[in-house]
């Protein structure tokens, strides 16, 4: 059996997760990297993407999946994960998720070309998490799943 570690995954709201993990794969600005017990110290921030978790005693194959909005990991002698918005696959609401992409997407088209670049940038990101999501939800790419 492999060594455990302790996560906790903290939004300004909640404690969204706290268990012991054997690994944790997360999309940091340099791609997607994977943490475990005996991990070097590190810290990094976290683009929008996929959150794995293979729980204590999981087979080899079995992980818990969300989608996370970015953020940053802290790997010590535990594991915690910081970020704004986090929600696993089975939580997630497809149907507002697209409807939120489609709106995103319909007013970058009406305003790529006159809107203020910040709420150009937002627009973006609504589009890449709703992106994430939607994918989480039908059973993300990461493993041939």
């Amino acid at each position: 059996m492999a060594n455990s570690i302790k996560l906790e995954i903290i939004t300004p709201s909640k404690m969204f997760y706290r268990g012991f993990v054997e690994l944790v794969i997360v999309t940091t600005l340099e791609g997607d990297e994977g943490f475990m017990y005996g991990h070097s110290w590190a810290c990094k921030l976290l683009d929008i993407g996929e959150l794995w978790i293979q729980e204590e005693g999981a087979n080899k194959d079995d992980f818990r999946i969300a989608a996370i909005a970015g953020g940053f990991i802290d790997v010590k002698d535990s594991i915690i994960i910081y970020t704004d918005a986090v929600e696993w696959a089975e939580d997630i609401d497809k149907e507002r998720s697209q409807h939120e992409k489609e709106a995103a997407e319909a007013w970058l088209a009406e305003h790529k070309n006159d809107g203020d670049p910040r709420d150009i940038e937002a627009a973006r990101l609504a589009i890449t998490k709703a992106n994430v999501r939607g994918q989480v939800a039908e059973g993300s790419h990461r493993h041939g799943k």
